[in-house]
């Protein structure tokens, strides 16, 4: 069974399973909370340097007010990036705010490669993606730890109707949330590159 992430919840657990699938643009995958930092950290360890990461919060209510035009209009997120990291400082990032990041329900997080080679992105609901032209040499990023090969996978998504619909929600890890983020990595360089719409 897939061991879902802290901040997530969902109908039918026992509906998916812990695999990946090739698409055209990249890998989609379900991943368990407990691989999810050695599936991220596998992929760092493959690519050349630079390195960026990139933070997606859901827009704070008093911004989002001013930014919808009706309330119809699709929610906005702040898309927050750390640029030029390199290999060392990509794997610090991760073990230093890795349990935040990864067990939060409402944030999105992941590193890519300033070649624009490929990126790789935890999504909600234990969705992993890697974004890439060449996705024949990422499947070992998966495959090397235990998450199998399907033609058609299940996702949390696919799982919910009306009745039965999933739930996320922010989480703290020794008194941070993810919100405390964008202050916490100043020091990296952290910068707020855009507001865009969900």
């Amino acid at each position: 069974m897939l061991e879902m992430i802290r901040g997530c919840k969902v109908p039918f657990i026992d509906k998916l399973a812990q695999q990946y699938q090739v698409q055209e643009q990249g890998l989609i995958a379900n991943v368990g909370a407990d691989k999810i930092q050695e599936v991220f950290e596998h992929f760092i360890t493959l690519q050349n340097e630079p390195i960026f990461f990139i933070l997606e919060l859901p827009t704070n209510q008093n911004d989002e007010q001013s930014l919808r035009e009706n309330d119809n209009s699709s929610a906005h997120k702040d898309i927050y990036y750390i640029d030029g990291l390199n290999e060392k400082q990509a794997l610090q990032v991760l073990k230093s705010y890795g349990e935040l990041l990864i067990h939060d329900g409402m944030c999105q997080f992941g590193f890519g490669f300033h070649d624009y080679s490929a990126e790789i992105m935890k999504n909600s609901y234990n969705i992993v993606t890697i974004w890439t032209q060449c996705p024949d040499q990422y499947q070992d990023v998966f495959e090397e730890h235990g998450i199998e090969k399907t033609n058609k996978l299940i996702t949390a998504w696919n799982t919910f109707d009306y009745n039965n619909p999933g739930q996320c929600r922010m989480i703290e890890v020794d008194g941070m949330c993810v919100y405390d983020l964008p202050k916490e990595l100043e020091p990296w360089g952290i910068y707020l590159a855009e507001q865009r719409p969900e």
